[in-house]
């Protein structure tokens, strides 16, 4: 399950028990092998807490459930972080590309507030690395390797990597000489695009942005046989070995991530734009609160880092932000260390857009805004 898909798995789900783990692991031997010994602590804390769940059939349905699904797991396989969600739908495990603060929360909440920060602020992206032998497909997020795919993703033509079929003895010739060449080419990269579009579709996945890496010639070569061009969003031809490990490859295009960071804040800053001149714009964090409740809101713009204490009255409607929510005057409602997180959590759980800009990308513009659909 891809990240983006992992949140919106949560937009719909029923009330109940919700168990959240969560814990930073390592890549590599020997570190991950702590990784086993932290999971079981936090589980075990997690069975203590739940002696006094109201619902005992439940809390012991979900923690078995968890047992179950950790019992599978492979901590060689781990990459920053690990988290666990369970309610009586059933249990995700999924790694993340970035590191995750070690907590154990049981309640009626899934804990993914700090998630929706980082996964909605990132660049996730697929990079095809293709060559007239052979082609690639790796998974970055920001400049952290994901995975590289193998065998064990299991497609309809074989799996990644992919050597031409092809191939051939062509001693002496240069390939402008070899009996159709480009030809060849072409039907081994419509292969190739048959793969990535096989994963690219899965449906309990998003599509991800498209990099490619590889010589001029191939990589025109494969945009005119791909099936959805408007997934690439980038092509590199400058690296020389494309042989190299996957996490240098990720090292050399941070260039065009950087590039994709600034397209995608221009793009948020003409939808905020659109929005004022079509007054459909708000700043004030009560109104976003109750745009966001009626189901009108389509985009929200948050300075990166802002996180603001206050006071929500989610009966009236009322934000209050406030360093010191408590003395802030305000009458009912619930205190909350970071309000600006429960509206980000609002939106996202109902289908809406999330946007991060720095201070110099936002300029004049308010930290909190929203773009209404209406």
């Amino acid at each position: 399950m891809r990240l983006k898909s992992f949140l919106n798995h949560f937009s719909n789900r029923e009330k109940g028990l919700a168990v959240s783990i969560l814990l930073p692991t390592h890549r590599t031997f020997p570190d991950n092998k702590q990784d086993a010994i932290k999971l079981k602590n936090l589980v075990t804390e997690a069975h203590n807490q739940l002696r006094t769940w109201p619902d005992k059939q439940e809390a012991e349905i979900i923690m078995h459930a968890i047992e179950q699904k950790i019992s599978t797991h492979d901590h060689n396989y781990n990459l920053d972080g690990l988290g666990i969600f369970a309610n009586r739908e059933g249990v995700i495990l999924i790694n993340f590309p970035f590191s995750v603060k070690e907590q154990m929360i049981a309640g009626e909440a899934f804990a993914i507030r700090d998630l929706i920060r980082e996964i909605n602020g990132a660049v996730h992206y697929h990079i095809l690395v293709i060559s007239r032998t052979d082609a690639r497909l790796i998974e970055g997020f920001n400049s952290h390797l994901v995975h590289e795919f193998d065998a064990r993703t299991a497609l309809r033509i074989g799996s990644f990597p992919m050597e031409s079929p092809f191939l051939f003895a062509a001693k002496g010739l240069d390939r402008a000489q070899i009996p159709n060449e480009a030809a060849n080419l072409k039907e081994f990269f419509n292969r190739v695009d048959k793969n990535l579009q096989e994963i690219q579709n899965k449906p309990e996945q998003e599509r991800l942005p498209v990099i490619l890496a590889g010589d001029a010639r191939n990589v025109a070569f494969f945009k005119e046989v791909c099936d959805q061009p408007a997934d690439i969003v980038s092509e590199i031809t400058s690296i020389p070995d494309l042989k190299i490990p996957a996490e240098k490859i990720i090292t050399e295009i941070q260039g065009l991530i950087s590039d994709l960071r600034r397209s995608r804040a221009e793009t948020a800053l003409q939808y905020i734009a659109q929005a004022r001149n079509s007054h459909q714009l708000l700043t004030d964090p009560s109104m976003i609160f109750r745009a966001i409740d009626a189901g009108n809101a389509a985009r929200l713009f948050v300075r990166q880092g802002y996180i603001q204490p206050g006071i929500i009255d989610f009966d009236q409607k009322i934000v209050t932000l406030h360093e010191n929510p408590v003395t802030a005057g305000a009458t009912g409602g619930t205190v909350s260390n970071d309000a600006v997180g429960t509206l980000i959590e609002l939106v996202v759980r109902q289908g809406g857009d999330v946007h991060f800009l720095s201070a110099d990308q936002l300029g004049k513009e308010a930290p909190l805004s929203l773009q209404m659909r209406y």
